[in-house]
């Protein structure tokens, strides 16, 4: 054994050697494979030998680890990579078989799954954030990226969901047709890097192409030099045009762009001038990518030509074998002597080629006698050259649109596998055969897939429908999240509790989201659904800070949600206590509810921070809150305080009421049975009915008309029936004119409500009709119930009720008021009744004014009262002063006092005095008279006059003057005397 120890540690004539730290450097290679592709991880498994079975394979995990390889002018090349899984495979006599599986770093972005948000972020900027998050790994941006996303628009918002951070980049740079390839960095702390490109006729060339180009040449042990020896050329039809479409939301405009390739469709063939483009021939790939995929036209022009372009780099490939070293993913390289193949003949070929994805299989050349050795005691090489995961599968590489085919495995080796034990293996982790044959004999073989170089290379994304382009992830079904403010707390201090841009959405931090770092979100604006919604209509919800909501996403797409609804989280005060497993972990505490008054609302608190129902049935006792849960409505918050706005719908079984309340100033509508009502408590009885109460002011406005009455016939009858309504004012109207008819025949004040105002039977509703007979006529009034335009003529001709499709109106802007029993109008401080045109009072039998005070009568012309015009009575007409004196004056005119029969002046206990500023006559209708006059006094009768006296006595004459009282002169009887000319001198 000391012998093969020797062979193996005597490694600079061997082809492959290992390099690493620790562990690592004790291992010397004795096969290994690897699978690498463009934006791919790929991996390399390395069979390595040692001459103990104790090194430690914990020590040797996540170092880096180099694998040389010797070129044929005796220079090495390296390749790179992280270990990520170490194995003991067999151990026996002092000598140690292991696996080591190697990967990019990149590995490492497949094992952190986050979710988080980037806002107005560019995507180079979000890729440099991800990738900044690895410490020690070098990451590089190719010199053309800047360039290429020049005019690709800052993202509004992206998001990574419930995504490895592997996943984000790779759709994230698969959109904007970037790649990635793993490349040596000596200066690097893993002594590699990833590299990130934009156009892969920039990738760098093959070592082995750099001086002379790879030949194309059998293999032969006479070589100096690495070539291909196979080339097979590959053509397949893809799709010639694709077409985009996208919707922007804030533009309300479709986005759209199109690109195409200008082929004529038939495999193999070159592109064409546009004139021979025959688009009959060549599928469309028409997407329909959602909300928000697209900022411009620009923008969508451009995706779909990222689209095309990935789709014409795999429509023709080349698939090829040789035994070139130095080959790897991610270079480019020129191939010689290509004459037998087609490719040379054609125009404009050349034969430069980008290499996609690499298969290599390497033997290391140990002797003979070693290898025989090494299988006696630790088995065969071959049995262990199998792959951890199954190859790389792309799209894209897939019929475009086609599902790609099935990359699960039978069976794989646990990461722990134990020595000697060895599964069923899939054939899809196993190495290509003739390849593995081949590095058998020269100890090295690869098989490739390559490119043209003259068309740039594209990632493309797989889904479960095939290839696709958006790059987005889904988020099925309903998410939860709270309502936050600008800076992203969930509460506020003060009466901001609202947080809205201009369109009315509201910022977002759901629950999944991560502790916010440096260049991440907090949270992100959400669009809001709505009930109803249209052009200046529809039902407004507005979240508040601190509320959960629920959210949707447009498309499913992740970087699309939509507020569609709210829930509660909170924790009340009492109620039924949580049952986890149907077991009942404490009784109920409903006691915070027996504190309910009907002014004072109980157990309405939360004992955890969150939101609970305005209303609510956990405490339907009629101890507790007398609310079977029958309450349900809207009810809003003042902001800052504990005001409210509500509307209650109450189901109660026969109690259904309805509460329309503000408690600004205690504003409130109530319907049906109204009760006392506190937060959730149903309190006491108040009445049956309907109530419209405030404690500020308070109008009730109609343009067409008011009608309010105690009448009612039934729940069919017409909104403006008014047929009780009528039969008053028929019988105002009646007696009013009975009565007017007895002033006229009594010489009195006529009654304008029967006669007219300015003019007989005119007023300011009709000029044809009295005050009374035009409101009867505006009572009357029936309209078509049929066109509305129609109807409005009928109201204003006031044509009266006849005839089908008739429905009650009222003719006029008039206010009716009508009691069946009795109407009462009651203020306790002052009552105006005031009119432009006419006032009339009437009542059937009697009618009273009373005052505590003062009562006045004021009339701008005449005041009549005509008492006992049907009947007589006793008296007739009454005018008493209980105390004082009754004043009787006509201050600008004559006073005349006429009865029919006697007139009696009389006083019971004092005299009766007549004055006159120059004369007193006293006359009867037969010609005797009493003249006081000038200080005289005159008797004159057509005949004898008699003077009965019980003592005649006459002394001389003597002067007593009379205060007489002063009139205060008229202005404008002054004023109107003037203008017609007129002495006033009697009226002075």
């Amino acid at each position: 054994m000391n012998v093969l120890v020797d062979d193996l540690l005597f490694s600079e004539s061997r082809l492959y050697s290992l390099e690493g730290e620790g562990a690592l450097a004790r291992l010397h290679v004795e096969a290994w494979i690897a699978r690498e592709a463009l934006s791919d991880l790929g991996e390399m498994r390395v069979l390595a030998l040692a001459d103990t079975a104790s090194l430690d394979l914990d020590d040797m995990v996540s170092r880096p680890v180099t694998l040389w390889t010797t070129r044929a002018d005796g220079s090495r090349y390296a390749r790179s990579g992280v270990l990520r899984q170490a194995e003991l495979l067999a151990g026996d006599a002092g000598m140690a078989r292991y696996r080591l599986t190697v990967v990019p770093w990149l590995w490492l972005a497949t094992q952190q799954r986050r979710s988080r948000v980037f806002e107005q972020r560019a995507l180079l900027d979000i890729v440099q954030h991800v990738l900044d998050g690895y410490e020690g790994c070098t990451s590089q941006i190719a010199d053309d990226v800047q360039a290429y996303l020049a005019d690709l628009p800052v993202r509004p918002y992206t998001t990574q969901y419930r995504e490895s951070d592997y996943e984000f980049l790779a759709r994230l740079l698969a959109e904007a047709g970037l790649g990635w390839t793993s490349v040596e960095d000596e200066d690097a702390p893993l002594k590699h890097a990833v590299r990130i490109f934009a156009d892969s006729r920039g990738l760098p060339e093959d070592p082995e192409s750099t001086a002379q180009g790879v030949r194309f040449h059998r293999a032969d042990a006479t070589e100096s030099r690495d070539t291909v020896q196979e080339l097979a050329r590959r053509f397949r039809q893809g799709v010639g045009r694709v077409t985009v479409l996208g919707w922007h939301a804030s533009g309300k405009y479709a986005v759209g762009g199109e690109a195409s390739s200008g082929a004529t469709g038939v495999a193999g063939s070159s592109d064409t001038s546009a004139s021979d483009y025959d688009d009959t021939l060549v599928p469309e790939w028409y997407e329909a990518a959602g909300h928000g995929a697209f900022e411009n036209e620009a923008h969508a022009q451009r995706q779909a030509s990222v689209v095309l372009e990935s789709v014409r780099a795999r429509n023709e490939t080349f698939a090829g074998r040789g035994g070139v070293r130095t080959f790897r993913s991610g270079t480019r390289f020129r191939l010689e002597d290509m004459s037998p193949l087609g490719p040379s003949g054609e125009e404009g070929f050349e034969p430069l080629f980008a290499l996609d994805r690499i298969e290599h299989v390497g033997v290391n050349n140990l002797p003979v006698a070693s290898q025989a050795a090494l299988e006696t005691q630790l088995g065969g090489v071959a049995q262990w050259l199998y792959y951890d995961a199954p190859p790389y599968v792309e799209g894209a590489g897939e019929e475009f649109g086609a599902a790609p085919g099935d990359g699960s495995a039978t069976t794989r080796v646990s990461a722990t596998a134990r020595m000697g034990v060895q599964s069923e293996v899939s054939a899809k982790l196993m190495p290509d055969a003739a390849t593995l044959e081949k590095a058998k004999t020269v100890g090295y073989a690869n098989a490739f897939d390559a490119v043209r170089c003259d068309r740039p290379w594209r990632a493309s994304l797989a889904g479960g429908r095939g290839a696709r382009f958006h790059a987005a992830a889904t988020a099925h079904g309903v998410h939860t999240a709270l309502v936050v403010g600008a800076e992203g707390a969930a509460s506020t201090d003060n009466n901001q509790e609202i947080h809205r841009n201009r369109r009315g959405d509201v910022r977002v931090r759901f629950h999944w989201q991560e502790a916010r770092s440096d260049g991440e979100a907090h949270s992100r604006w959400a669009r809001v659904a709505q009930r109803q919604s249209g052009a200046g209509m529809g039902m407004t919800f507005v979240p508040r800070i601190g509320q959960e909501v629920l959210v949707r996403f447009l498309d499913d797409d992740i970087d699309q949600p939509v507020v569609v609804g709210a829930v509660y989280n909170g924790r009340g005060e009492g109620g039924t206590p949580a049952t986890p497993g149907g077991r009942t972990v404490q009784e109920a505490d409903t006691s915070a509810f027996a504190a309910a008054r009907d002014m004072i609302p109980s157990g309405q608190a939360n004992l955890a921070g969150g939101n609970a129902p305005a209303w609510h049935g956990a405490a339907a006792a009629d101890d507790a809150h007398r609310n079977a849960a029958a309450l349900s409505g809207f009810k809003s918050k003042e902001f800052g305080g504990a005001g409210y706005n509500q509307m209650v719908f109450d189901d109660s079984d026969g109690q259904q009421r309805l509460q329309l309340k503000s408690t600004q100033s205690a504003t409130e509508l109530n319907l049906g049975h109204i009760i006392h009502q506190a937060g959730n408590y149903r309190g006491g009885v108040r009445g049956t009915g309907a109530e419209l109460r405030s404690d500020a002011y308070g109008t009730v406005r109609g343009g067409a008309g008011v009608l309010i009455t105690s009448y009612h016939d039934n729940d069919t009858a017409p909104a403006g029936e008014a047929t009780g309504v009528q039969a008053l004012a028929k019988q105002a109207d009646k007696l009013t004119r009975a009565l007017d008819k007895g002033a006229v025949d009594h010489e009195g004040v006529r009654l304008a409500a029967a006669a007219g105002t300015d003019k007989p039977d005119t007023s300011v509703l009709d000029a044809q009709k009295s005050p009374l007979t035009a409101m009867q006529a505006a009572l009357a009034t029936g309209v078509s119930g049929e066109d509305l335009s129609t109807a409005r003529e009928d109201a204003a001709e006031r044509n009266p009720q006849a005839g089908d499709g008739k429905v009650p109106h009222l003719g006029d802007a008039a206010v009716f008021m009508a009691a069946r029993a009795g109407l009462v109008q009651t203020a306790g401080e002052h009552m105006q009744i005031t009119a432009g045109e006419t006032v009339h009072w009437s009542a059937g039998q009697h009618q009273n004014l009373a005052s505590m005070g003062s009562l006045r009568v004021h009339t701008g012309q005449g005041l009549g009262v005509v008492a006992g015009v049907q009947r007589g009575g006793e008296p007739a007409l009454s005018v008493i002063a209980g105390q004082g004196p009754l004043l009787v004056q006509a201050q600008q005119d004559v006073l005349t006092v006429t009865g029919r029969e006697a007139v009696r002046v009389s006083s019971s206990s004092a005299q009766v005095e007549l004055a006159a500023p120059k004369r007193i006559r006293i006359a009867t209708a037969q010609g005797a008279s009493i003249v006081l006059e000038g200080g005289n006094i005159t008797i004159n009768a057509p005949g004898r006059i008699d003077v009965h006296s019980a003592d005649k006595k006459f002394t001389g004459p003597t002067r007593i003057p009379y205060a007489l009282p002063e009139f205060q002169v008229c202005k404008s009887c002054v004023l109107d005397a003037h203008e017609s000319v007129q002495s006033i001198t009697d009226k002075a």
